[in-house]
């Protein structure tokens, strides 16, 4: 079961967006379709389900969050609301595919209850041609009380068709000082804020993830230990072994953002957040050794391997080649 919207899950970034929005929607005056887009962990599955959950609400009104307890909001927070369905890959990483898509239309045109219908595509920037095709008909000429809803982190990947014909919504990534101020809603402790939020790298609902899940603060601790040992270069074996213990999709991101840190620690001779989650002797040691031409280098090979985080590779042989990277000098 999805856990309910409160005061202190919204962040203050998301009061604006989520005040016009709430407002709109009801008042009937939402479009139909919304793309919502933004980097990240910055929040746009939280706006848009709070969203669908507000107009489904029996008891809130105005800017009101929902209730969380009437039957509207207990069915969407349970997964069986029957005006509700979501879009996303079978699997992560994965592309949404044109079946998908159309088993979205057909559920947009069925008959409901007479309230809104809606399907939430998350994340909208991974639907292949064929799929964003199709929905666009729909986007053109949709159904009575249909909407549907778009999250993005890539916009620019979605056709421009499928942009013209959605209302953008844009969330705005907050600073640190705002990111951390509300992540301390979830610790008493500083510097264990100060550790999640550079373990997400800057997300801050990946932070408070990691601040209040045993499981996400398990994995970064994992990833911290493989790359832990990258920076000792104890050999190939070791190295991939250790990295082989972690997910690709959290450990490589983590990878570009300790070489970023081993450079600019060159540069400005101070760590930064990110950097200073690891012993200093061995991120200096580390970079002195490497020098700024190969952590270059390096940190281009990682966007790479990021662009491959999601692909079906040998773990051994995928985590192997990292290790040699990290060997040759």
């Amino acid at each position: 079961m999805a856990a309910p919207v409160t005061d202190d899950t919204l962040p203050p970034w998301l009061q604006k967006p989520w005040e016009a929005l709430a407002r709109r929607g009801r008042e009937g005056r939402l479009p139909s379709g919304l793309l919502v887009h933004g980097a990240p962990g910055v929040g746009k599955a939280l706006l848009t389900r709070a969203l669908v959950q507000a107009l489904l609400c029996q008891r809130a009104t105005g800017t009101e969050l929902p209730c969380g307890e009437c039957n509207g909001c207990r069915s969407f927070l349970g997964g069986v609301h029957p005006e509700v369905m979501t879009l996303e890959p079978e699997e992560a990483g994965k592309e949404i595919l044109i079946a998908a898509a159309r088993e979205a239309i057909e559920f947009l045109s069925l008959s409901g209850s007479g309230g809104l219908r809606s399907v939430i595509i998350r994340p909208a920037d991974a639907l292949n041609t064929n799929a964003a095709n199709a929905l666009l008909k729909t986007l053109e000429e949709p159904p009575p009380r249909a909407m549907l809803i778009l999250e993005a982190a890539q916009p620019a990947r979605l056709p421009a068709t499928i942009r013209s014909r959605c209302q953008m919504v844009e969330i705005a990534t907050p600073g640190p000082a705002e990111a951390t101020d509300w992540l301390r809603g979830a610790a008493d402790d500083p510097a264990a804020v100060d550790e999640a939020y550079a373990a997400s790298l800057g997300r801050p609902l990946a932070a408070r993830e990691i601040l209040t899940d045993p499981d996400r603060m398990a994995r970064w601790e994992q990833d911290r230990e493989a790359l832990t040992l990258l920076l000792r270069r104890p050999g190939v074996t070791p190295m991939a072994s250790a990295m082989q213990r972690s997910l690709p999709e959290s450990l490589i991101p983590r990878i570009q953002a300790l070489l970023v840190a081993a450079q600019r620690l060159l540069v400005n001779g101070e760590p930064d957040a990110f950097g200073r989650q690891f012993p200093r002797d061995r991120l200096e040691d580390f970079a002195r050794r490497m020098g700024p031409r190969r952590l270059a280098e390096l940190s281009n090979q990682a966007l790479g391997w990021q662009r491959q985080a999601s692909r079906q590779l040998n773990p051994q042989l995928r985590m192997e080649d990292i290790a040699l990277s990290f060997l040759e000098q």
